[in-house]
């Protein structure tokens, strides 16, 4: 399952400006700043935790993923999480999290063929609207990135719940990808150079190179009485 990322150029890091948005490549990542690396996720390792990224008005925030020190376990992969991000990433790179503050893991195991069965305190439930949506997907996201994991079963106490989902219905299933189609995270290419005014094209199914072929000049010839 590939899961993807949205990465921020950050001017004030050293970063040189560019005509449009890219990844920001290693050797150009400031390592005075970052305690942790942001960047494409490794699917099924387990090692990428999501928090949000800057948005603009009326905008949902994008999933940022970030890189935790991880065996592939998912307590100590969910607990990451719920920790939120490090002051220094708060100011360097403007994350943030939706998971409200004195949220715990209580449990976190499989149960059955792809379903990770996640618990945790009744604070998730102070959120609402958008917020709360935020937090579900970086939730669902994260334990995404587990090897073997295909759903979430959230439970707050113990107890299933009423979920809500992008679509505005509400859920107690276990939680996919597919119930926030509108914040999955991606993978951003470089930003592709632009072509040149007089660009060649050539052909990639023959070794013999293109013949240039000029149009003979028309010329109008003036008819008498015209």
């Amino acid at each position: 399952m590939a899961l993807f990322t949205l990465v921020g150029l950050v001017s004030a890091c050293g970063v040189s400006s560019d005509s449009g948005p890219r990844d920001v490549k290693p050797e150009e990542r400031p390592t005075d700043l970052l305690v942790t690396t942001i960047g494409s996720p490794t699917a099924g390792t387990g090692s990428t935790v999501y928090f949000l990224g800057p948005s603009g008005p009326g905008q949902n925030p994008p999933l940022i993923s970030v890189s935790r020190a991880s065996s592939g376990e998912a307590t100590a992969l969910l607990t990451a999480l719920i920790e939120g991000p490090t002051p220094l990433e708060q100011d360097a790179e403007g994350l943030r999290t939706a998971i409200p503050q004195g949220t715990t893991l209580r449990a976190a195991s499989m149960e059955g063929q792809g379903t990770l069965r996640v618990d945790v305190s009744s604070e998730l439930l102070t959120s609402a609207g958008n917020v709360l949506l935020d937090a579900l997907s970086q939730i669902v996201f994260t334990g995404l990135g587990l090897s073997g994991v295909e759903r979430i079963r959230l439970l707050v106490d113990g107890q299933p719940q009423d979920w809500p989902t992008s679509s505005g219905d509400s859920t107690r299933d276990p939680l996919t990808m597919f119930d926030f189609p509108d914040r999955i995270p991606f993978d951003q290419p470089d930003y592709p150079a632009l072509p040149g005014p007089t660009s060649p094209t050539t052909s990639t199914s023959s070794t013999t190179p293109p013949t240039s072929v000029v149009a003979p000049r028309t010329t109008s010839r003036r008819t008498s009485g015209s």
